[in-house]
């Protein structure tokens, strides 16, 4: 049976109201026949109900493909109530049915009829002959998940995001102190965060905890362990960010070779003025095309930043942190190797077992005294007080930082022992951040979610 709108009137709601008497294969309490027009004139109902032979898993599987299926229906009870009534009139008057009381209870009672079975309808009234009125409302009540967003400002105050209040029911709070996440996460089904440390400490106790979602793509921060063995569902956005941190790189990197802050301020103290001279050349600058730049971590953004670099003119090689990656495309080298012979190394990689103080003081040490290092990969991967030790003794070039061991930098951050600060460009953690990347991802946990509702994986972790 293939309904279309147009096709929707009284005689066809009459046909349908009399198969799922039909079907019902007993008098029929009249709050039930308020749920079949609704239902059967739903395409993804009608299509699912072909397969099932219960009530329960037909709505379920409708649920699953659209997350406002309940929602739907239950408007739509008032929209077909005019409809269903006329019909039930027009089914009495016509002697195809007839209303008693049956057991104190009004009831439609199946007369005989020429009407041509609809298999649809009759499969419903077979699927809720054996349900109760209040089992059908039950299965048709959407069960409002709670979402607890812990560190909504992190995407900017600049975001909407309402959205996610289609989803559940929604608490969102700017930000959420360490401290303060389990007892604001105790009764949630979704947890979103960002950098919140999820233990086994915090996560311990709560059975209705379904998913934790990142607006991040690391997960260095989740007890991935934990999380797997009490199918808690941990999911990240990928991606988003691509262009931008590799945007970011480059700006790090240009103003530390280029020597814009030194010469801007040259310029803005009225000396350039006072030279006489067109051009100064007090700070040596030097031509990307002329350097190595090594990548630590080819993944997508570090793909990026070797694009760029390649175009730049730069000769590329890469060190594999997880020693996975084989790519022939630009020269793989082992880890000492990209130390000594870059003249740039720029971080893109996750921080893990393997990466953190991957930069400790010996491999500092063994970087070339005039070499620039970016780190927008994680803080933990450089240790700082070794890096403030090497530049202050004079090593390295330069060095561009967008990720600390601490965030925000503490008041007495070791950072800030850093003596020569015009060799050093440092910003808030940023790299990932354009409006435009920002709004990819909130779009992504969104996306995330959704799949989570719908009983589909999306960006899983574990």
């Amino acid at each position: 049976m293939k309904i279309v709108d147009k096709m929707k009137d009284d005689e066809l709601g009459l046909a349908l109201l009399y198969n799922f008497t039909k079907g019902y294969g007993k008098p029929v309490p009249m709050e039930y026949y308020d749920f079949v027009l609704p239902l059967l004139y739903n395409d993804i109902f009608r299509e699912e109900i072909r397969n099932h032979k219960n009530l329960v898993s037909c709505i379920q599987n409708c649920i699953a493909q659209d997350t406002c299926f309940q929602e739907d229906i239950l408007k739509n009870i008032d929209t077909y109530k005019s409809m269903t009534s006329k019909a039930l009139g027009v089914a009495m008057i016509q002697h195809i049915l007839s209303f008693e009381i049956v057991e104190q209870t009004m009831c439609g009672v199946l007369l005989k009829s020429n009407i041509l079975d609809l298999n649809e309808a009759i499969q419903l009234g077979r699927m809720v002959q054996d349900l109760t009125i209040q089992d059908i409302k039950k299965l048709l009540k959407k069960e409002s998940k709670k979402i607890v967003i812990l560190q909504a400002a992190s995407v900017g105050k600049d975001l909407d995001l309402s959205q996610f209040n289609t989803l559940g029911d929604v608490t969102m709070y700017d930000y959420t102190l360490q401290e303060e996440v389990r007892e604001r996460i105790q009764e949630a089904q979704i947890v979103i965060t960002n950098k919140n440390i999820m233990s086994k400490d915090v996560l311990s106790g709560l059975e209705q905890l379904e998913m934790i979602g990142l607006t991040a793509t690391g997960v260095n921060n989740i007890d991935l362990d934990y999380c797997q063995e009490h199918h808690i569902k941990v999911v990240n956005v990928k991606g988003y960010s691509t262009d931008t941190v590799a945007q970011h790189t480059m700006a790090l990197l240009m103003h530390l070779v280029e020597k814009n802050a030194i010469y801007d301020q040259y310029v803005k103290s009225k000396e350039y003025a006072r030279s006489g001279s067109f051009s100064y050349f007090n700070d040596v600058f030097h031509d990307v095309s002329s350097m190595t730049w090594g990548i630590v971590g080819l993944g997508d953004i570090g793909r990026k930043v070797a694009t760029i670099a390649t175009a730049m003119g730069a000769k590329v090689q890469y060190y594999s942190t997880s020693g996975k990656n084989s790519t022939t495309d630009y020269q793989q080298v082992d880890f000492n190797t990209l130390l000594t012979t870059s003249d740039i190394i720029s971080i893109h990689a996750p921080l893990n077992e393997k990466t953190k103080y991957l930069f400790n003081e010996e491999a500092l040490l063994n970087m070339k005294e005039t070499a620039y290092l970016i780190n927008v990969g994680r803080g933990g991967i450089i240790e700082e007080k070794s890096l403030v030790k090497v530049l202050n003794e004079g090593h390295l070039a330069g060095v561009g930082l967008d990720v600390f061991e601490h965030e925000p930098l503490l008041e007495d951050d070791v950072i800030y022992q850093i003596k020569d600060m015009d060799r050093v460009i440092l910003t808030p953690h940023i790299a990932w951040g354009s409006i435009e990347a920002r709004q990819r991802c909130v779009d992504e946990v969104y996306k995330n979610i959704v799949a989570h509702l719908k009983g589909e994986n999306r960006n899983v972790i574990v």
